[in-house]
């Protein structure tokens, strides 16, 4: 209470609002007092008061004596020093909180949003992607990393197709998370930070811990996070990440086929830039397929979309291994692990997206799955 009271004291605006209040008031029943006549009658008084103050003038009563005319122009002074500041205190609440949005510093109110935990290189190219994925719905974007407020701007200013917010500090805190609304947001990456500001030896560890807080803070929350070493894949998915995406997964791949299979890397980067017409899309599958053959869903998406489809996918709430094992890597858990590692069992590898290319002729769509199609 004592500090509630304390706020009241101490806000501008309050005291502003006070001062108009106080003034309205002793100067309605000082005037009923100079006054004779109707201006003195009822709630007239004060009503002259503040249309007095705030200078609209409707001249719907007016003093007749000199007393009053003199105490009038003491009024109309307080009245228009009190307004002044009354706007140039509303105005500079609002700029105020513009300039701290642009600093990343206000907590934004924002609802199934996108938010991008750290930046590197790739940072631009994944905004690029988003931007070029999203077709006719508009998402929103938070960054949380330390980039300067410039940098901020100009990536607010290329991109055009989705809003783009911006949240000063370290993600692994949790006060930084909740100022991004994490709990209502509908995903979050993480990248390794590699800003001038934050540049860690180890970035998977803060990629860890960040998924370990936001995890903790919602559980049910989308989490894709990007390692840079295998070796931590365990660790990770113990931290309950829903996607991994490793780092030297995909240029091995590329560097070898360039050699091994000229031709296959060209069309591979076509099928995954997100500016080509021929890139990977999911879409639904109608209603109509359900139970039906792939080899039916497959003509059908050929014949009336000249798409091509490839195969489809389900998101499944999998539980894996990793997840039952302890937090503290404890002697049994570490002879549990050795042991499935030897019998050829992956601990937590697989995805909880679960995908099924080219299947057979005759495999059954489900009702929980959709279309991955080449346009």
């Amino acid at each position: 209470m004592r500090r509630w009271l304390r706020y009241i004291i101490h806000n501008r605006f309050i005291q502003v609002v006070g001062g108009i209040f106080i003034v309205m008031l002793i100067g309605g029943l000082i005037l009923g007092l100079l006054e004779p006549g109707e201006i003195a009658e009822g709630g007239n008084p004060f009503w002259w008061a503040i249309v007095t103050m705030t200078t609209v003038g409707y001249g719907d009563f007016t003093p007749a004596t000199i007393t009053g005319r003199l105490f009038a122009v003491v009024v109309m002074f307080a009245g228009i020093s009190l307004t002044a500041l009354l706007t140039a205190t509303i105005s500079s609440i609002f700029v105020a909180r513009k300039i701290r949005e642009d600093k990343g510093l206000e907590k934004l109110d924002l609802s199934e949003h996108i938010i991008l935990c750290g930046w590197n290189k790739t940072g631009e190219q994944i905004v690029d992607s988003i931007q070029n994925l999203a077709g006719s719905k508009h998402h929103q974007l938070v960054l949380i990393n330390d980039l300067g407020e410039d940098e901020i701007n100009r990536l607010k200013s290329r991109y055009n197709k989705i809003t783009l917010y911006f949240v000063a500090g370290d993600f692994t805190s949790e006060i930084i998370l909740d100022r991004a609304n994490l709990k209502e947001a509908d995903t979050v990456m993480i990248i390794p930070n590699q800003t001038n500001e934050d540049v860690s030896s180890n970035p998977d560890e803060k990629t860890i811990f960040a998924t370990l807080t936001i995890k903790a803070m919602s559980a049910n929350i989308r989490v894709v996070a990007y390692l840079n070493n295998r070796e931590n894949l365990t660790h990770i998915k113990r931290a309950n990440v829903d996607e991994v995406v490793l780092s030297d997964d995909f240029g091995a791949f590329m560097v070898a086929a360039h050699v091994m299979d000229p031709g296959i890397p060209q069309a591979v980067n076509t099928l995954l830039d997100s500016k080509s017409s021929s890139h990977f899309k999911r879409v639904d599958i109608p209603s109509k397929f359900i139970n039906k053959p792939f080899n039916d869903l497959f003509a059908h998406f050929r014949e009336e979309n000249d798409w091509i489809l490839i195969g489809v996918y389900s998101e499944e709430e999998n539980l894996g291994i990793g997840e039952i094992l302890s937090a503290d890597s404890s002697a049994l858990d570490a002879f549990i692990e050795r042991k499935l590692k030897e019998g050829g069992i992956s601990l937590q590898e697989e995805s909880r997206v679960s995908v099924v290319i080219n299947p057979g002729a005759d495999y059954l769509i489900n009702p929980n799955e959709r279309a991955i199609i080449i346009p």
